[in-house]
């Protein structure tokens, strides 16, 4: 049995805990939090002890999730790697660069599976959209559009951390929503983005919370190249109204088409010419929380599944890995860098 910690208390760590009591090979050994009777509540519901030391978290521990702010993945991360540690470190990996190519040099020479929580790659919609495209019924594809619409910066009236400069824009509508996108686009293509080719729209349509200037982007437009010539097309917000709200995907090629939006969670839809077929989604184990699209809860589920058994097998082999997490930070940075020379005119179109 494989005895998993879990630093953070928060809706995440709830979320990791209700997945892990149903991934047999593992139990939860407990929690660390800043916050220690938010740790105690926690343990309380979910079970294990409520560590006041971290390093007492970590003796009790074969392997730990990283579930703290983003400010302090880095930090967490690295204290359990370098325990000897097995790590599933959430997303985005980090809040800079340097700090994520720091992580991922690290965990190169490190003795233990660390895992990046790039849990939307176990999504069925987009297991069924990977099938798809290796098949190459599609034709060769156009185009990939993507968008992840919430309401959180709607609905959540206390500023906190996330609405901050404290993770240098790493939790707005980019950085904590498309993160997930950014490493969805690479699993799926296996093909970066061509850095002239992109273009960026940010907006913070919530300007304020408690009469606190919000320092983060609730809305997010990219459009943009693959490498691999396919065209991007990707939108995050926060700030969406409720009937908008949800996750849409599409694949563009030229003899078929894929289509999966959450207005209709249980399936798929495969157009050809003016003919289209809907397919069943297989169904979920857990519960999604309000608020969250069609197998999000399950997600997480089937993402513990595959780091236990990497721990058990010592393979690091089809994990989402700190490589990746660099990866798509690095893409993040590229987003941010080129809207930031937009705004300031220096982005020039090529000839």
């Amino acid at each position: 049995m494989i005895k998993i910690g879990i630093i953070g208390a928060g809706n995440i760590a709830k979320t990791h805990a209700k997945a892990l009591s149903t991934v047999k090979e593992a139990v939860l050994a407990g929690v660390h939090d800043i916050n220690q009777p938010a740790g105690e509540r926690f343990a309380a519901t979910f079970g294990g002890r409520a560590f006041e030391r971290i390093e007492d978290l970590l003796d009790s521990s074969d392997g730990i999730i990283v579930a703290s702010p983003n400010f302090k993945h880095k930090e967490h991360a690295l204290q359990a790697l370098a325990a000897g540690k097995h790590v599933l470190c959430e997303k985005p990996m980090a809040i800079t660069l340097e700090e994520a190519q720091t992580m991922r040099d690290f965990t190169e020479k490190a003795n233990a599976i660390a895992m990046m929580g790039f849990n939307y790659r176990y999504l069925s919609f987009v297991h069924i959209l990977m099938e798809f495209i290796r098949s190459g019924e599609h034709g060769g594809i156009i185009s990939f559009n993507i968008s992840f619409k919430k309401d959180s910066a709607l609905r959540k009236k206390a500023f906190t951390w996330r609405d901050s400069e404290a993770s240098k824009q790493t939790s707005g509508a980019l950085g904590d929503l498309g993160i997930h996108l950014i490493d969805m686009i690479w699993y799926l293509f296996r093909s970066e983005f061509r850095p002239e080719s992109i273009r960026i729209k940010m907006a913070t349509n919530v300007k304020e919370k408690e009469n606190r200037e919000v320092q983060v982007d609730d809305y997010s437009e990219i459009l943009g190249q693959l490498r691999n010539q396919v065209f991007i097309h990707m939108i995050t917000s926060k700030s969406t109204a409720p009937e908008d709200c949800g996750f849409g995907i599409e694949v563009i090629g030229h003899q078929k088409n894929f289509h999966y939006h959450t207005r209709n969670p249980l399936s798929y839809t495969i157009t050809e010419g003016i003919s289209s077929t809907s397919f069943d989604l297989p169904p979920a184990l857990l519960t999604d929380p309000a608020g969250e699209f069609h197998g999000w809860a399950d997600s997480f589920r089937i993402e513990q599944m595959a780091w236990v058994d990497a721990i058990l097998r010592n393979s690091r082999v089809g994990l989402p890995s700190f490589a990746d997490g660099y990866r798509s930070q690095a893409e993040l940075n590229l987003f941010f860098e080129t809207h930031a020379k937009d705004l300031s005119g220096t982005l020039v179109m090529q000839a």
